[in-house]
């Protein structure tokens, strides 16, 4: 078993946090810039806490930087540690961003990570890279103690990978939302939508989503569309999206 410190305490340094140390783990330390949120994870991985980078000490095999992608860099030259693996958890950044060590990489979970529930990373793809082939086979034989699926992933395809599910997952996410607003205006409830999404979503596990597409859109039903965006005359940006999504959508669907 590894002795990891993590660097962070948000979401990703939160449910890796809990996944490693339930699978047998040593967290060493906790580092935020909060030394409550410090303190509060600690406590939980039974670790020790603290607020400053110069007071990581070197007793850890493995540090995870779980901070802002613009922090990576700056965060991994602060850490006064020598020998020792760096691994931050970027969907998008270089693992190069850690070259002040001698050994780095990525230790990317490509699942959706709260601090609110237990986050189950058996099923999710978990990406590694390495700077050399010991460090990549250090960072895989961990993710293999959390994950099903680990996998060596080369970052323009983990880049790829990360921008398709900001569509597939936040900007839907971002729609239910917006649904869910439209509906409370009318004093209408979400909950007459979930079955329409369950079902959607059952579909598109099961088939291509580009062999799904419905709606007025698709169908050049212009009439329809009108009524939508005069529903939508209150909300401008709402409009100008509806109408943007629109001719994208006509765009890949073309009339034949």
């Amino acid at each position: 078993m590894a002795a990891i410190t993590l660097i962070g305490s948000g979401n990703a340094a939160t449910a890796l946090g809990r996944a490693l140390h339930k699978a047998g783990h040593q967290i060493v330390q906790v580092w935020s810039r909060s030394e409550a949120h410090a303190a509060q994870l600690a406590k939980e991985l039974n670790a020790a806490p603290t607020a400053d980078l110069q007071n990581i000490n070197g007793n850890a095999d493995i540090y995870i930087l779980s901070v802002k992608d613009d922090a990576i860099e700056a965060t991994a030259k602060a850490l006064p540690v020598s020998g020792k693996i760096l691994a931050h958890t970027s969907g998008i950044k270089s693992k190069d961003l850690l070259h002040s060590s001698g050994r780095y990489g990525i230790f990317y979970p490509f699942v959706s990570m709260t601090r609110d529930a237990e986050t189950d990373f058996h099923t999710a793809l978990l990406m590694v890279e390495g700077n050399n082939e010991e460090t990549l086979k250090t960072l895989a034989a961990l993710a293999q103690t959390i994950s099903d699926r680990v996998r060596q992933v080369e970052e323009r395809d983990r880049q790829s990978l990360h921008l398709a599910a900001v569509f597939a997952n936040n900007f839907t996410n971002y729609l239910y939302t917006v649904s869910e607003q439209l509906l409370a205006e009318s004093g209408l409830s979400f909950d007459e939508l979930r079955p329409l999404i369950a079902a959607h979503v059952q579909r598109v596990m099961e088939q291509s989503p580009g062999q799904l597409q419905t709606g007025p859109a698709i169908r050049r039903d212009h009439s329809t569309i009108d009524v939508h965006l005069d529903l939508l005359s209150k909300h401008q940006n709402l409009k100008e999206l509806y109408s943007l999504l629109t001719s994208s959508i006509q765009d890949i669907y073309p009339t034949t």
